[in-house]
């Protein structure tokens, strides 16, 4: 029997098939059984555009002895899709076996176990997870009813819809018809959300897959008896692929893990004591361009790190069980609240908004960064069909982390006004939302870099790169950004952030773009002084006139505070990666932060009253709009110490002022240093010129020292009574680091940690020792001080590059402690022997008896390293002097910049014990 028209075959087979076939065969399978014809034209007649007649082989193949080959149709008839449903309740029990006994090879070769009641299933190598049992899909419209729940076994693998949809390009009409009519969107209505169960795994894959995407799993089985049919046919293109979770291998996680949404839960780790690491951001620690005490690893063997922080960034944040086992207590003894700020909790409105741009920000990361981003499918892109869904961590956590970063950053970089950080009102104030979410995001990133946690590494290791990569993009679409207060604040807190990261790729893209955040700073003009004067304040002023004077000095009070600690982050990167300052002191001429009273006063009347205390009102103001002198520059302080009449006119400093004023010293030290560096140690025929040139460079050296100790003076002077302070303890920790700079040269002292160009003779160590340490018994004290005041710090407010200064000081020690094994005759004794009696280094005060007696005589005692225990540690065994300083550093808070400078020094450790193994066998 013939049909001249399609439409009539299908209508005759549904009448009266079903009485000559079995009642089990679905309506998909009976349709195909169309005697000699097909549903459209031949793959020749379509190639060549030429009329076919639909049969099989059609007649122009036959006649021109071709292959016919068959094709199905795109669109499944309306027959079929009327059928579905039936044959879904009904229920199939060929295909349910077959497909279970896939189901059960599939799941013998994957380790993953099911988790709260899911049934993870393998397809292709990767990971599919099933809806739990008795949960509907709310974006599914063929959900199975309730009155049917074998439709939808948790062990079942899903029932196709019909046959079409396992053809190749099957269900792409169908999708596009659903996309069309539902506008589903990257974000879920918060409705929407409220209504799914408790425990719902928003990161599911099948929230978005068009119906029957998923039944493609299915296509090597013979469904019907048409297993055969469809293996001819796979040849012809790629079959449409499920909505799934990428397949993560042993490589990319550094584990053997394999990554889920539901089984999240058990492989993120949340005990302090344990945090699990990422193999490539160990691998990459040895091409650090700065701390590279062991032989350095080319940055071109380095592993890429960006996609692996975006991919678990995401994965995360896609799911409820990443944070179900959140025990972090910010109120113990590591992690000492911050009293002068507090922290508004997050508004409904604006958790929604900083969800639906952290979306953004993360689809943008991950476009660049995925290697097939640009096809139509990648997972993760914006247009393709794997977006998923992500949720932010609960209120409390994220609390946790504001918390956390205003107990460690609002302590040296104080930026948050009023004494609350309140992200409702920086929402709101600051009139970008991408750049006000961008701040609250690197705020929460900072945060989490402190917290021992897994869960918090991977949020702070991919909320760095997506906004990185944010950040650059709005000021590249909009330029006039680059001179925006808030802008210039975001690049400040990834620049601190990404600094001390422990990331490689990190690291070096912060000492990059550092400059281009600089020029912007000072293409916009900040740095430059200016006339403006404030309306002074008075008891008789309106309430309104008070509060108004009060929020325009915020806002000028602000933009200082803002230029300052670029300065101030700007210094620390250049002391702790030996170059020279990218600020000129000539050129910092705007005025200086204020006092910290007037900054956190809470409101406009307890800032009346600071300001009133803060400066002198006797004579009285009879209009409130007469100027006040602002504080001074930076440049203009810096005439006034060098003059040395800062206490002669009783000038008040504050630690954040002494602070800015060791920028101009580090400048000098810096300068000079390179200087005696560029002179040769040979001795010529011109040696008296030569050395005439040495010594005057160093006796300009010698001057700085006379400065660096009136600034000591002068911190003792006014910070006496706050000497537990942290910042007063991080401004002398960078007073000695610098110190140390006069009389050792740290990049002679890391190329004598490498053995390079040593061959071993005496003379060429003895001339080495002399470059790396000019002064041993001052390098030594100004090292334990360093370790004293470090340790006397709050564990979780210490600033962000201690491990660094720990670095630095175990390698001075280090090395004096190697040039006094080298220079011991044999059989001979140590230079500390019969010296004296012994004392605690790094216990004392700087003006303590012991310490001061041995500076004016080596012999007056024998300086020893304490460890936590009160034993003592000797200056003559190199070996204890490293393992004691990796201790220390393991005393902290464990970030990855920490860990990474403590692998640093183990493989010092290890690479010289080698070396001694195999000199002595030799």
């Amino acid at each position: 029997m013939s049909f001249a028209r399609r439409d009539l075959l299908q209508r005759h087979f549904t009448a009266h098939g079903k009485e000559n076939q079995d009642s089990n065969t679905p309506v998909s399978a009976i349709a195909l059984k169309n005697a000699g014809r097909t549903p459209i034209a031949c793959s020749n007649c379509a190639k060549t555009k030429t009329k076919c007649d639909k049969k099989f082989p059609c007649s122009r193949c036959a006649a021109r002895n071709l292959p016919c080959n068959l094709r199905l149709p795109r669109r499944p008839h309306k027959a079929i899709q009327v059928a579905q449903p039936s044959a879904q309740l009904n229920g199939l029990p060929d295909q349910s076996s077959s497909s279970n006994s896939n189901s059960d090879n599939n799941s013998s070769s994957s380790s993953v176990s099911p988790h709260n009641g899911v049934s993870p299933r393998m397809h292709n190598g990767v990971v599919n997870i099933l809806p739990r049992e008795g949960s509907t899909n709310p974006h599914s419209e063929q959900s199975p009813p309730k009155s049917h729940p074998s439709a939808m076994q948790a062990g079942s693998p899903p029932i196709p819809n019909d046959f079409t949809h396992m053809t190749p390009l099957s269900g792409y009409d169908e999708f596009r018809d659903v996309s069309d009519r539902d506008n589903h969107q990257y974000m879920m209505d918060w409705s929407t959300l409220s209504s799914l169960p408790l425990g719902y795994d928003t990161g599911r894959s099948d929230i978005l897959s068009p119906p029957g995407a998923e039944s493609n799993s299915l296509v090597n089985g013979d469904v019907c008896g048409a297993g055969s049919f469809m293996q001819s046919m796979e040849a012809l293109s790629s079959p449409m692929q499920p909505r799934t979770e990428p397949a993560f291998s042993n490589s990319d996680l550094g584990s053997p893990l394999i990554y889920s949404n539901n089984v999240v839960g058990s492989v993120i780790m949340d005990s302090m004591s344990v945090v699990q690491e990422i193999e490539v951001i160990i691998t990459a620690q040895e091409g650090w361009t700065a701390f590279r005490c062991n032989p350095p690893v080319p940055s071109s063997t380095c592993p890429r790190t960006a996609k692996f922080h975006l991919e678990r960034l995401e994965h995360i944040l896609s799911s409820h069980e990443a944070w179900d086992t959140w025990d972090i207590t910010l109120g113990d003894a590591n992690f000492t609240s911050n009293d002068r700020i507090s922290i508004a909790p997050f508004a409904p409105a604006t958790r929604d908004k900083i969800l639906a741009i952290t979306q953004s920000f993360l689809h943008k990361a991950l476009d660049i960064h995925r290697i097939d981003h640009g096809s139509p499918g990648s997972y993760g892109s914006p247009n393709s069909n794997n977006s998923r869904f992500i949720i932010l961590p609960p209120p409390n956590v994220l609390e946790d982390f504001l918390r956390a970063y205003v107990n460690t950053f609002e302590h040296y970089y104080t930026l948050v006004s009023a004494g609350e950080l309140n992200t409702n009102d920086l929402m709101m104030q600051l009139g970008n939302d991408k750049a006000a979410s961008l701040l609250i995001l690197l705020m929460i990133a900072q945060g989490a870099m402190v917290i021992p946690n897994t869960q918090a590494r991977y949020l702070t290791g991919g909320l760095a790169e997506a906004c990185r990569i944010s950040l650059f993009d709005i000021i590249e679409k909009d330029i006039l950004l680059s001179a925006d207060p808030t802008v210039l604040r975001c690049a400040l807190l990834f620049t601190i952030q990404a600094a001390w990261s422990g990331d490689k790729w990190h690291m070096d893209i912060a000492m990059g773009q550092r400059g281009m955040y600089i020029a912007m700073l000072k293409h916009a003009g900040m740095l430059e002084p200016r006339q403006m004067s404030l309306p002074a304040p008075h008891n008789r002023a309106s309430t309104d006139m008070i509060w108004r004077s009060w929020r325009e000095w915020i806002k000028t009070e602000s933009r200082s505070r803002l230029i300052y600690s670029w300065v101030m982050a700007e210094q620390e990167l250049s002391l702790f990666h030996d170059t020279a300052s990218m600020f000129d002191i000539t050129e910092l001429g705007a005025a200086m932060p204020d006092t910290d009273r007037l900054w956190n006063a809470k409101n406009s009347s307890q800032w009346l009253e600071e300001f009133e205390r803060t400066y002198d009102f006797s004579g009285g103001y009879q209009s409130p709009l007469i100027p006040r002198t602002y504080p001074l520059s930076l440049r203009e302080l810096f005439r006034h110490f060098l003059d040395d009449d800062i206490i002669r006119q009783n000038m008040q400093l504050t630690p954040l002022q002494l602070r800015l004023l060791l920028h101009p010293l580090q400048g000098l030290v810096w300068h000079l240093r390179q200087l005696l560096s560029c002179f040769s140690d040979s001795v010529g025929s011109r040696k008296g010129s030569r050395t005439v040139t040495r010594a005057s460079t160093q006796v300009r050296l010698d001057e700085v020292q006379t400065l660096l100790q009136r600034w000591y003076d002068l911190s003792d002077h006014y910070t006496k009574n706050s000497a537990s302070c942290p910042v007063t303890q991080a401004n002398l920790v960078m007073f000695h680091l610098i110190t140390l700079n006069t009389v050792t040269s740290f990049a002679d002292i890391e190329q004598l940690a490498r053995r390079e160009g040593l061959d071993g003779t005496y003379q060429q160590l003895k001339m080495l020792q002399k470059r790396c340490i000019q002064e041993t018994e001052e390098a030594y004290v100004h090292c334990g001080q360093v370790l004293r005041l470090i340790r006397s710090m709050p564990k979780a407010v210490r600033p962000p590059w201690w491990p660094a200064a720990v670095y630095r000081v175990s390698l001075i020690l280090w090395t004096g402690s190697v040039s006094q094994q080298e220079f011991i005759p044999q059989g001979g004794v140590s230079m500390y022997a019969d010296a004296g009696p012994t004392f605690a280094i790094d216990n004392l005060p700087l003006d303590h008896h012991s310490i001061n007696q041995y500076l004016r005589n080596r012999d007056s005692g024998v300086p020893m390293l304490t460890k936590r225990d009160g034993s003592l540690i000797s200056f003559g065994n190199p070996h204890d002097i490293l393992m004691h300083c990796i201790e220390i550093l393991g005393e902290g808070v464990p970030t990855r910049f920490s860990e990474g400078i403590g692998n640093k020094l183990k493989r010092l450790v290890e690479g010289w014990i080698n070396n001694q193994t195999n000199s002595s066998v030799r």
